[in-house]
């Protein structure tokens, strides 16, 4: 993507600032935490339909799927919305989908590093967001505003990045509060950590691992043995 490019979409997705709870926030999400550690049996039945597939960890997060889903390149991603390199590359496959089309089923898995509360907070909003359609929107608006939730307030950011997709307000901020959500986060981090997971962005192509392309022409030869044909 083009420094030009990059710099419309950040100018393009503005942000209103919101007041907000942030230690309600912050121990709702310890509490979260130490109940993951202490009820992960008892909870194993209620996790959503996903995920062993290719040989990948359970996801019981819903998916988002961007592209076909029924494509036969399945591409995976586990990423931290605080990740640059991570950023970077869902600007790649962006401008592949733009430039080639619904080709491949490309699916987005929260992996905040360390479990860190930021992250993990901007991986919950998306997912708030999803719940009223706009979870691509939101994730585009995360990456491209990182200065505004990266701070002491980190929810004040995701008010204005909701208000500016038209969302529900009320049912936006129960939803970044809401416990289940966070704790189905949380397990996703540690099950993806338990597997092995260490790095973001962690990418899967059918299963099998690749190195972040960093360029959709790149992904392209990645993809389909080949390098694209020329444009005439």
């Amino acid at each position: 993507m083009s420094k030009q490019k990059e710099n419309e979409q950040k100018s393009g997705n503005p942000v209103i600032w919101y007041g907000a709870t942030g230690l309600l926030l912050l121990a709702t999400i310890v509490v979260v935490f130490f109940a993951w550690q202490q009820n992960q049996s008892a909870t194993e039945a209620t996790m959503a339909p996903s995920a062993v597939e290719d040989g990948l960890p359970e996801y019981n997060v819903q998916n988002w799927i961007k592209g076909d889903p029924d494509s036969d390149y399945r591409l995976v991603t586990f990423s931290d919305f605080g990740c640059i390199h991570c950023a970077r590359f869902h600007s790649v496959v962006e401008d592949f989908i733009e430039e080639y089309g619904d080709v491949i089923s490309f699916e987005k898995r929260h992996y905040p590093i360390n479990n860190n509360f930021h992250s993990r907070l901007a991986a919950v909003a998306s997912v708030a967001a999803g719940k009223q359609g706009k979870f691509w929107e939101m994730t585009n608006l995360i990456y491209y505003n990182t200065d505004r939730w990266r701070t002491e307030n980190p929810e004040q950011g995701f008010y204005g990045m909701a208000e500016f997709l038209e969302l529900d307000m009320e049912q936006f901020q129960r939803d970044l509060y809401d416990e289940d959500i966070t704790y189905n986060v949380v397990r996703a981090h540690l099950a993806a950590r338990e597997f092995g997971i260490n790095s973001t962005p962690t990418i899967y192509l059918n299963g099998e691992q690749i190195r972040a392309p960093q360029s959709p022409d790149q992904l392209y030869a990645i993809i389909f043995g080949e390098e694209p044909a020329p444009a005439e």
